[in-house]
């Protein structure tokens, strides 16, 4: 190369070309895949375009199947990961298989249902012993009947595996 190059100035494609022994196209197809930046030095685009050769030594050359392939293997790792803290969870007792909740859930309906009874059978005996009247209780039926459905008519079902749908759970009625 008969022309000397100041690595601090403002790299040209024609020169860098010169610099490496390459070809003006062959610089621009790094400019504009962004590998070499316009307006940096030629000390810059020496010391990136050495880091693209050695990527590409290395077999790790950037393609879309190879991030494709990398990307499926960090959400398997990922996947993998997850599992095995569930396995850890399970194992600690720190999360609970769906049929326990289940039973959990129908003993805290029935415990429900018992102390709103008693609670409903407090009450009506107080306002009797309070105001001297008796109380006709089937009137109040419809009403206990309701309350009794909104505490223990949820019809859980667990859902199928893996869809993230918690089965009907509502809490609102």
């Amino acid at each position: 190369m008969a022309d000397s190059v100041v690595l601090g100035d403002k790299a040209t494609q024609s020169g860098f070309a010169r610099l490496v022994g390459t070809s003006q196209p062959a610089i621009n197809k790094h400019v504009e895949a962004g590998v070499l930046v316009r307006g940096a030095s030629y000390e810059a685009w020496l010391l990136a375009y050495c880091e693209r050769l050695r990527i590409e030594a290395a077999g790790r050359r950037p393609s879309n199947s190879r991030e494709r392939k990398d990307m499926a293997q960090a959400q398997e790792a990922e996947v993998n990961a997850q599992l095995k803290m569930r396995e850890l969870y399970r194992e600690d007792q720190l999360i609970l298989d769906t049929e326990s909740v289940r039973k959990a859930m129908l003993e805290w309906a029935s415990v429900g249902k018992n102390e709103f009874l008693g609670a409903v059978d407090g009450i009506v005996t107080a306002i009797e012993s309070q105001y001297a009247i008796t109380i006709e209780r089937e009137s109040l039926q419809p009403n206990i009947d309701a309350a009794l459905r909104a505490i223990g008519d949820y019809g859980f079902e667990p859902a199928a595996a893996g869809t993230g749908d918690s089965g009907n759970l509502d809490t609102t009625t």
